[in-house]
């Protein structure tokens, strides 16, 4: 046995160690170009194959040489040798004017977790979403707000802090189109990426989801000294099954 293959089956050991002791597998996607550094997704599994966190990770140049117009890259995710339902693609989104309402109106990156394929969010055609959402599948305290073609409908938080008052750090948008839920997306200002943040905080819930699903219990921006990362993830995923709609007379 030569010295190459007894370092490949040390590092297989290793791997092997390191998931019995971890009780996760984590997956990362390409990187894809940002700013002048990169940026790429990821899926974390327990050891049932149960999928348990995801998120993106930014390196330290890519919050560095960004342009000065709104601009996009899609963070795929890792390859298909795990299930990830209902997640099927990440878009990063640099808005460096922001937008309304006017809290939201500082540079920041829209992270958006889509259920659907992007060839679908480019079909999102322009004009407001007039599509009624049953109430279950709403989440407590959130409120249709800005409708964007190849984008969706955002839902906001009505209670959130930067809409009394308090600066804009993150919040936790769900995105809706044409009556169902297509989207999750924590939006955090550059300025809380660049303050080496770690927060969590709870999601709030709707008591159903229409697709079934590993659906985030809290999610966290997180900045790593070790190597001047910082990653957006949902976290604590819960599975979620399938509920029927409500009666088509539910209003927004």
């Amino acid at each position: 046995m030569n010295g190459r293959t007894v370092l490949t089956l040390l590092s297989v050991v290793l791997v092997t160690v390191l998931l019995s002791c971890t009780g996760s597998k984590r997956l990362n996607g390409p990187k894809q170009s940002l700013g002048k550094g990169n940026v790429w997704s990821w899926t974390e599994f327990d050891t049932d194959g149960n999928l348990v966190r995801l998120g993106v990770t930014m390196n330290k140049r890519a919050l560095a040489g960004l342009p000065s117009a709104y601009d996009e890259v899609e963070a795929p995710l890792p390859g298909q040798e795990m299930p990830t339902p209902p997640y099927n693609t990440v878009v990063v989104g640099w808005d460096p004017l922001g937008h309304a309402p006017e809290a939201y109106s500082v540079p920041h990156f829209d992270v958006e977790f889509y259920f659907i394929t992007s060839e679908e969010v480019g079909m999102i055609s322009p004009g407001s979403d007039t599509t009624p959402v049953p109430a279950r599948f709403r989440p407590k305290d959130y409120r249709a707000a800005l409708a964007e073609p190849s984008v969706g409908t955002h839902w906001g938080d009505t209670l959130a802090p930067e809409l009394h008052g308090e600066p804009f750090t993150a919040t936790f948008v769900y995105g809706f189109q044409d009556g169902a839920m297509i989207f999750l997306e924590p939006m955090v200002a550059l300025s809380f990426l660049d303050s080496k943040p770690s927060f969590s905080v709870e999601v709030k819930q709707p008591a159903a989801f229409e697709r079934e699903g590993y659906y985030p219990t809290r999610y966290s921006v997180k900045y790593n000294p070790k190597d001047s990362t910082v990653t957006v993830a949902l976290e604590e995923l819960k599975l979620r099954h399938p509920a029927e709609p409500e009666p088509a007379e539910s209003v927004r």
